[in-house]
């Protein structure tokens, strides 16, 4: 079982590309210049968040053909069941709790009762801490367990120079950018826009020109 530990890895210059998984869904054009942007640079390995896609999907989609054309390494990087499993736990019996709760709730003929209010206000608070505990482990913890898992690919490699791309989910691309950023790897982000891409190196705002194509 692993442990969740994030620290710098030393000796080596690493650069990271960060894409949004969601851009290359939505937007248009967006395999054709993605295709173009991985011409431009060398990469060594690419890094996947799928969240909750299967990887046979993936597999078969058009990304992870454009990777095998640039015969781009790819592996994917996600929280192991394990390490949700206690938060779920306790978010299973909480929902479960929630539920008994509120069919006692609906049954009562006087709902406005004292009873009835205290049953209300201990409902709404297990369903705070639920929703407290699936933000947690949703834009905290697995965010942490994604760069862990970058970083084990990074220790894996013998090269002192590492280029990569990480293609991240929207909603946890901010975190997992500043954890990079944390680990002293030079982020730089793949910015879609209509039918041409820039580049943006999130270091000094005036160096954003040099980097749109």
């Amino acid at each position: 079982m692993e442990v969740l530990e994030i620290k710098p890895v030393r000796n080596k210059e690493i650069i990271v590309y960060l894409v949004k998984i969601c851009n290359m869904k939505s937007k248009p054009n967006a395999n054709v210049n993605l295709f173009e942007f991985l011409s431009r640079i060398n990469v060594n390995f690419a890094t996947i968040d799928l969240e909750n896609e299967n990887l046979r999907s993936f597999n078969k989609s058009s990304l992870a053909k454009i990777l095998e054309h640039y015969k781009i390494p790819y592996y994917t990087v996600d929280i192991p069941e394990y390490a949700m499993g206690y938060l779920m736990t306790e978010i299973i019996e909480r929902e479960d709790q929630v539920n008994e709760l509120t069919e006692e709730f609906l049954s009562m003929r006087n709902k406005e009762s004292i009873k009835g209010l205290n049953l209300k206000s201990w409902i709404d608070f297990l369903k705070e801490e639920i929703d407290e505990k699936k933000l947690f482990l949703q834009l905290k913890l697995r965010p942490e367990w994604i760069v862990k898992k970058i970083l084990d690919v990074i220790r894996s490699k013998n090269n002192n120079e590492i280029t990569f791309v990480h293609f991240a989910q929207d909603n946890i691309f901010n975190e997992t950018m500043n954890l990079l950023k944390d680990l002293d790897i030079k982020v730089k982000v793949y910015d879609q826009k209509k039918e041409n891409f820039a580049l943006n190196l999130i270091i000094k705002e005036e160096e954003l020109e040099q980097w749109k194509y």
